[in-house]
């Protein structure tokens, strides 16, 4: 999957941010030579009869800034050279050593103070840098535990299933899983929570064990679909929404009984007719409405029949030029591989949206489960 991720790791990121910062110092160090020389320049040729020596604390300022002390105290010790050298002559040797020792104490001074307030800085950075390393520490092991939880496909007879999951980040707000009920019957669920990273995350932990006892206890996706719509008002935000789409396969009686709760309608690929359909009839999205329905729907089965779910972040991934993925792409696809496994076709699908998307960074999370039936 080679998708331009959105997060880079901490790594990269890491080495990115002490290149910008070495960077960054070359260039200010060069805008202290340059102020130093300019400030010399003026004082000795465009000015005849007053200094200009002062002008010299703004580049030992910026040098105190970016430079350990003694680096600065020697500046300071120059620019006060500089400014006796090429500022204006005819005092008396009293006058000019000083002006000399008050200009010198005045540039330490300066100096000093800057020098502190940029350690201050650097400490504070510091902290905000310990801080986002184990915060950055905190999401790596929660993906690795999100990746290591994520379930594997069951050996069903009469079924063939797999599953892909891509996070737009380190952590993802997609979700889906499979129930064995009992020999005959696997439940299939796909969920996406709203937003997407560690806010989604810490949903998901919640929503699948919630699923797991309801769909062993509860007849029916809709009567689940029910229960957990009910659950999610109690344990999330206003502004906090799940779509879910829950699918009943019935190996025995070749039966498909589902529920849609908001989500991404599923495709229905026949390749022996070419037919092709969405599995519609979806009730509202979860967790927000205070008194929603959903109801079941049943449809046959027959031999070959591919069934897609998914979630948005692939048929609304967008390429360089806004374009999107788009339902008509997934269906070309799934056509043109009926013959490949389900675990190949999932992982096709992830490549082909990795290949359109380009140089643009995945915007969603990408999740696909396939189910095929034999």
């Amino acid at each position: 999957m080679a998708f331009l991720r959105s997060s880079k790791s901490t790594a990269e990121q890491k080495q990115q941010v002490q290149f910008e910062e070495v960077k960054t110092t070359g260039l200010l160090n060069l805008v202290v030579v340059l102020a130093v020389v300019s400030v010399a320049y003026t004082d000795w040729i465009v000015v005849a009869n007053v200094s200009l020596g002062y002008l010299y604390v703004l580049p030992i300022a910026l040098s105190a800034f970016i430079n350990p002390l003694p680096i600065t105290i020697g500046l300071a010790v120059l620019g006060t050279i500089l400014s006796e050298f090429f500022g204006p002559v005819g005092d008396t040797t009293n006058v000019r050593i000083t002006r000399f020792i008050i200009s010198l104490a005045g540039f330490l001074i300066v100096a000093f103070l800057v020098s502190l307030i940029a350690k201050q800085r650097a400490r504070l950075a510091a902290e905000v840098r310990r801080q986002r390393d184990e915060y950055e520490s905190d999401l790596l092991l929660a993906a690795q535990v999100q990746r290591q939880v994520l379930p594997k496909a069951p050996i069903v007879p009469g079924l063939e299933l797999a599953a892909f999951m891509q996070t737009a980040r380190l952590l993802g707000g997609d979700y889906y899983d499979f129930f064995q009920i009992s020999d005959e019957i696997v439940d299939v669920v796909i969920a996406d929570v709203s937003g997407k990273g560690a806010a989604a995350s810490l949903l998901m932990p919640s929503l699948a064990v919630a699923l797991r006892l309801r769909a062993h206890e509860l007849s029916g996706p809709a009567a689940i679909l029910k229960d957990l719509d009910e659950c999610l008002k109690q344990i999330t935000r206003p502004a906090t929404f799940v779509t879910m789409f829950y699918a009943r396969f019935n190996t025995k009686l070749r039966t498909l009984e589902y529920a849609n709760g908001g989500h991404n309608p599923p495709l229905l690929l026949r390749p022996q007719t070419g037919e092709s359909l969405l599995l519609e009839n979806a009730g509202p999205i979860m967790g927000i409405l205070p008194s929603a329905e959903f109801s079941n729907t049943l449809i046959n089965l027959k031999a070959n029949d591919v069934i897609t779910l998914f979630t948005d972040g692939v048929t609304e991934q967008e390429n360089e030029s806004e374009e999107q993925f788009s339902l008509d792409r997934l269906k070309s696809l799934v056509l043109s591989e009926e013959n490949k496994p389900a675990t190949t076709l999932v992982t096709d699908i992830s490549e082909a949206v990795a290949s359109f998307a380009g140089t643009k960074e995945q915007e969603d999370d990408l999740t696909v489960v396939i189910v095929k039936v034999l």
